[in-house]
């Protein structure tokens, strides 16, 4: 069903386009390796512009700014693609709906991925049940769902599944000391690594998560074993990426984002980033909203992990607020940098859940009032967004009419 509902009313070489900008930054890894070759003499005169420049032609070249890691894990979806097209004689164009519609079974896969791993990781914290009405809710009712269906080529979704096996994992093997466990930890914060440099903050909330324990933790992580296996596996995940950058830029290690950084750390636009109609997280996942409001509730409490929740929040809207363009672009669906952060985020939204019962009447029917509301206001938002809102900094005007448009679609 995520295959099928996937790419409403995709093209492939204008604004609302699957293949263009970042995403074809992200794809063209795949094209490259499988067909066209990295030499810009293979590709017709235009064909980066036309694609949003997402790459670029140089010194007869293909470069990018953005890493393999997202084509690194579509290898075998888009290998199944090509296969098959070669098999039955189909010859498809690697820019063409064909493939992104293996494109789609990957997003769809790792959505998956994402929420079991999710969904095993809150087990240890509370039901079973539990664990699956808080990640279903949080498909549903967050910006997860938009950059599942729509957008399954950018980054977030991807860094979501890794970082929901980083907990998973490292929690795991913290209990059972089992050595596959740290292996599959080693994967995902690789790979999450590649993905985007910054993403080894993660790691570090990971650590802190149940603090008390973190001495104990560390002294499992930190074995000359697990050392030695972490490196290895660290260094094969990268070395696609350290191959390509020596091809395209005579360099091992390269900077990419050239001109671009956090500029605005003296100050950060914590008013956009959380408020604002253009792509501000709030304003458009207001769940996230309700499960601050658990943190400080869980602080209260003293119940664990509360303080963490709260502080990465933060953290992570702060390098949000100090990027050079708060807004990330103006086509997105809400703060998509945070969707990576929604496994760590719902830990206070399923510990509420857990003890939903025990709760009186009054605030039951509140709590559900909330959440049916979160639910219809995304699925109506991402019902009328048409991949780019072009409202100013503060048009509310033109936010409510995309909500109404929405509704009238779901209605």
């Amino acid at each position: 069903m995520l295959v099928l509902i996937n790419g409403r009313q995709k093209q492939v070489d204008n604004f609302n386009c699957e293949i263009c900008s970042d995403k074809a930054g992200y794809y063209f890894y795949l094209p490259a390796v499988f067909q066209m070759g990295f030499s810009a003499a293979n590709y017709e005169k235009d064909f980066d512009h036309k694609h949003g420049d997402g790459f670029y032609f140089e010194e007869g070249k293909v470069k990018s700014k953005f890493s393999c890691g997202v084509a690194l894990m579509q290898t075998p979806f888009y290998a199944a693609g090509a296969l098959i097209s070669k098999t039955f004689s189909l010859n498809k164009d690697p820019y063409s709906n064909y493939y992104l519609f293996f494109i789609s079974i990957g997003a769809a896969f790792y959505c998956i991925l994402g929420l079991f791993f999710m969904r095993k990781w809150l087990q240890f914290y509370c039901s079973a049940k539990t664990a699956l009405l808080a990640v279903l809710l949080v498909f549903f009712g967050t910006n997860l769902l938009y950059y599942t269906l729509d957008e399954s080529l950018m980054s977030h979704l991807y860094s979501f599944s890794l970082f929901s096996g980083v907990l998973f994992a490292i929690k795991s093997f913290s209990e059972t000391k089992s050595f596959r466990f740290f292996i599959l930890f080693s994967i995902c914060f690789s790979l999450a690594i590649l993905i985007r440099p910054t993403n080894i903050l993660f790691g570090l909330f990971a650590l802190l998560l149940d603090f008390k324990n973190i001495k104990t933790k560390l002294s499992l992580l930190l074995s000359l074993k697990n050392i030695i296996t972490a490196v290895i596996i660290f260094l094969l995940i990268l070395l696609p990426q350290l191959l390509y950058w020596k091809f395209a830029f005579g360099k091992y290690l390269v900077w990419s984002y050239k001109g671009e950084g956090f500029t605005n750390w003296n100050r950060p636009e914590f008013l956009i980033v959380w408020f604002s109609p253009q792509s501000g997280l709030f304003a458009y996942t207001p769940l996230i909203f309700f499960i601050l409001i658990l943190s400080i509730v869980m602080i209260l409490k003293k119940i664990p992990n509360g303080v963490l929740v709260l502080f990465s929040f933060f953290i992570v809207s702060y390098l949000c607020a100090a990027w050079h363009q708060p807004f990330f672009g103006v086509c997105n669906f809400g703060k998509r940098p945070m969707i990576e952060y929604l496994p760590l985020l719902m830990l206070p939204f399923a510990l509420m859940l857990e003890n939903f019962k025990t709760y009186n009447r009054t605030i039951r029917y509140s709590i559900s009032a909330i959440l049916v509301l979160c639910v219809y206001y995304n699925l109506a938002l991402f019902s009328g967004f048409n991949t780019c809102f072009f409202g100013d900094t503060w048009d509310w005007h033109g936010f409510f009419e995309l909500f109404k448009k929405g509704m009238t679609i779901i209605r």
